[in-house]
């Protein structure tokens, strides 16, 4: 077996030493070090070459190795140059850091193994963010005295490879004899792992709804595990619920009890794995920052000989063990993992995602796409970026002291946006010129200042407005057609560079980065809507059938206008449905409402009384109280319980409401997305771009939520409940067309005394 290896990677982790430091953060500076890195390109002479492969193989103890690079510039004068690029101020910069110095000796001594060279010239010249000065180290290497420096850093490297090495033939040998860890497949399960299996071989795409039931998570990591048979081979299971992270977990932890030899790694964010109470990555402040580099390499040993299942609790705890960042420590770790358990963030929003594996040419990941419904509004929410006035001025308070001064140039970005104190709401196709121009400008004094002034008492702060401008600048880069630039006024003065549609980011990703990709749900009603918003209509669909029977599941649609001018004129029906349901039998409901507004005008006409208890979602619901309601459904109670939620919010998908823990759910209305500015500018652009305006910004949105409240009621085979839906479009085509079949046939209710009679008679059916 030959081991692909790239140089950055092998100096990373010999010579990377120091503080956790802004240079540090990749994500952060990565386009700003590509258009410093094409700046000083530029300035290259006709004959002087510039991102140059280079690959170099060698056998050592047995062991094939390919390592390979890219370097800045190979410069006509027998000169291999390396750009690094910094936000620290050259004239702090002294020596050269080793892990650079290091990089640029491996591509020297391989250009002259490959080309029979004796000598030749090095340069390492680093770059200013802040200024695009420069500052250079030159050098002359000898192929005699690179050996002896080549050889040292592979041996060192070997001992390490040779521990990932016993683990790839443990894998290997574990895939090949894992069987599926049930004796028996579930309706639907093993043609949904079939098209994976096939999808990931042919580094496809897959759409498939897959209804809750079948053993999606268990499929999809089962067949894809099934795939895997080179070692830069990874898995990224995406989910954006942590209900899904644990059956994932417990999925891949059931295989390994069977016998599978993988390591997993679930990645926390930043801001909830931190172990200081408020967050500050200054190595002066947080111990776990400083030195973090010095101290990595033995975290990253110990956990990988001592682990194979890493969650959270056991990347905090080795963190903790070594001294070092748990975020960034479980970032490293992700390098030499199997799978990786993770946000929708991680693989597609540019200011988070993992450079690594989808930037570079060494790995090939394979995405597996959990709840992939809601991926369309994820991804505009990645692609956008916002500034706010109020930003401005905390920046502007927190820098007063800050030298050199940065306060003319940031009040005059807050001047600005008080150009715009009076416009209620506009959309323009671009942002002014000026506005950018202005945020470069700062972003600019900042850097000159944080490098004059690295120890400012308000860093902090101050860093925070940085990144918030500089984000805003990056998101810029990826401005086209299917943007807007929205200047909202309220309280506060705020300027979005809004992405209406991220198909196209979404597809270069899948198809130019990813070795396959699963995006799956129980509800992508319709399928076109969704492969044309997350995959410009590339790849392929299934649909599994529903595993339960669907009589166990009564679906009725009630006659109710629900529209915003005839809220006021429902109620009384509303509260009539909750009280005829509850007294058909003593169990648990919920009804679902499309805003906190239509839920309160219900409360407030709700009465007590003895035999129903109502549990309340508030708007600032936290996971306490989420648990507190939660706890309260499983309880068996001598009284019903009617839970009062809002649809798409926290308890509408995600949440396993097994057995008698939910008998049925009433949901009001067809859960259309609020009318407002925003919805409306995507209409207007989903009607000039794909036609269908309406259905794109409203409706299917709408639906969706509709499908996953209803989705609550049947989890398991032993499931059975009611679904009301109270509204008098569902009983129009186009909703009709959007029911998935298991609804069908539903049971159309005119009045409270149908109801009455058609619950009745199912509860009977059931509890004979």
């Amino acid at each position: 077996m030959t081991y692909t290896i790239s140089i950055t990677e092998i100096v990373s982790f010999i010579y990377m030493s120091g503080d956790l430091s802004a240079d540090n953060f990749q994500n952060v500076s990565q386009l700003e070090g590509i258009k410093a890195h094409q700046y000083l390109q530029k300035q290259f002479k006709s004959d002087d070459q510039k991102e140059v492969s280079i690959y170099y193989e060698t056998d050592i103890d047995g062991i094939s190795l390919r390592l390979q690079g890219r370097m800045d510039g190979l410069l006509s004068n027998q000169t291999i140059l390396e750009i690094k690029s910094t936000k620290s101020g050259l004239d702090l910069l002294f020596v050269e850091r080793l892990e650079h110095l290091a990089q640029l000796k491996f591509y020297a001594y391989m250009y002259m193994k490959n080309h029979d060279l004796i000598e030749i010239k090095g340069q390492l010249t680093y770059i200013s963010l802040i200024d695009y000065d420069t500052k250079s180290f030159s050098y002359v290497f000898d192929v005699e005295t690179l050996a002896s420096f080549f050889d040292e850093a592979i041996m060192i490297y070997i001992k390490w490879l040779t521990l990932q090495q016993a683990h790839e033939i443990k894998r290997h040998d574990s895939i090949d004899q894992l069987a599926f860890p049930f004796e028996t497949y579930r309706t639907g399960q093993r043609e949904f792992m079939k098209a994976i299996y096939h999808t990931v071989n042919e580094q496809g795409i897959l759409y498939a709804i897959a209804p809750t039931g079948i053993g999606k998570t268990m499929a999809s990591l089962f067949s894809t595990i099934k795939t895997l048979k080179e070692p830069n081979e990874k898995i990224f299971y995406l989910t954006a619920k942590n209900e899904g992270k644990k059956v994932a977990i417990e999925a891949v932890q059931l295989m390994h009890d069977k016998g599978l030899k993988v390591k997993m790694l679930e990645l926390t964010s930043k801001d909830t794995i931190c172990f200081l109470t408020e967050r500050n990555c200054d190595p002066a402040i947080c111990p776990f920052a400083k030195g973090f580099f010095d101290r990595l390499r033995d975290a990253i040993i110990d956990i990988y000989q001592h682990e194979d299942i890493m969650t959270r609790d056991i990347i905090e705890a080795y963190a903790q063990k070594h001294t070092v960042c748990p975020f960034e420590f479980s970032l490293s770790v992700s390098n030499y993992c199997d799978i990786i358990l993770c946000d929708y963030n991680y693989v597609f929003d540019p200011r988070a995602h993992l450079i690594r594996y989808f930037d570079e040419a060494n790995y090939q990941p394979i995405l597996l796409i959990d709840e992939a419904h809601n991926l369309v509004s994820r991804s505009k929410e990645m692609f956008s970026s916002t500034l706010l006035k109020s930003e401005l001025i905390d920046l502007r308070r927190a820098a007063r002291t800050l030298k050199p001064s940065i306060t003319h140039s940031i009040n005059k970005l807050i001047h600005h946006f008080e150009n715009y104190l009076h416009t209620g709401f506009q959309a323009y196709p671009s942002p002014s010129k000026d506005l950018m121009d202005l945020v470069n400008l700062n972003i600019k004094k900042l850097q000159k200042s944080f490098s004059i002034t690295p120890n400012h008492p308000k860093k902090s702060l101050i860093m925070d407005g940085y990144f918030k401008l500089l984000q805003f600048e990056n998101m810029f880069e990826y401005y086209n057609q299917a943007y807007r630039t929205n200047i909202t006024v309220d309280d506060d003065v705020k300027i979005t560079l809004q992405c209406l549609d991220a198909s196209q980011f979404l597809k270069d990703i899948m198809t130019k980065k990813a070795f396959g990709t699963i995006l799956f749900s129980a509800t992508l009603y319709p399928l076109d809507y969704y492969s044309t918003l997350l995959s410009q209509k590339q790849g392929e669909s299934i649909i599994i059938p529903q595993p339960f029977d669907k009589k166990r599941l009564r679906v009725m649609t009630y006659r109710l206008d629900t529209r915003y001018s005839k809220r006021k004129d429902s109620v009384e029906t509303i509260i009539d449905t909750i009280q005829t349901v509850t007294s058909s039998k003593k169990g648990n409901y919920i009804c679902f409402f499309p805003s906190y507004q239509y839920m309160d005008q219900v409360l407030s006409e709700v009465k007590e009384i003895k035999s129903v208890r109502y549990l309340i979602q508030n708007r600032i619901t936290d996971i306490d109280s989420r648990k507190e309601i939660l706890d309260q459904l499983r309880q068996e109670k001598p009284y019903s319980q009617v839970a009062f939620f809002v649809l798409g919010g926290m308890f509408s998908e995600g949440i396993d409401y097994v057995g008698d823990m939910l008998n049925g759910v009433i949901v009001v209305g067809v859960g259309l997305p609020n009318f407002n500015d925003e919805t409306e500018q995507l209409r207007a652009y989903y009607q000039d771009t794909f036609d269908n305006g309406f259905h794109y910004a409203y409706t299917y949105p709408g639906m969706n939520k509709v499908i996953q409240a209803v989705g609550r009621v049947i989890r398991r085979q032993s499931d059975y409940g009611i679904a009301i839906l109270l509204d008098d479009r569902f009983q129009n085509g186009v909703y009709q067309d959007l029911m998935p079949k298991v609804w069908k046939p539903y049971t159309i209710i005119k009045h409270q005394a149908d109801l009455s009679e058609t619950l009745a008679n199912f509860w009977q059916m059931y509890e004979k």
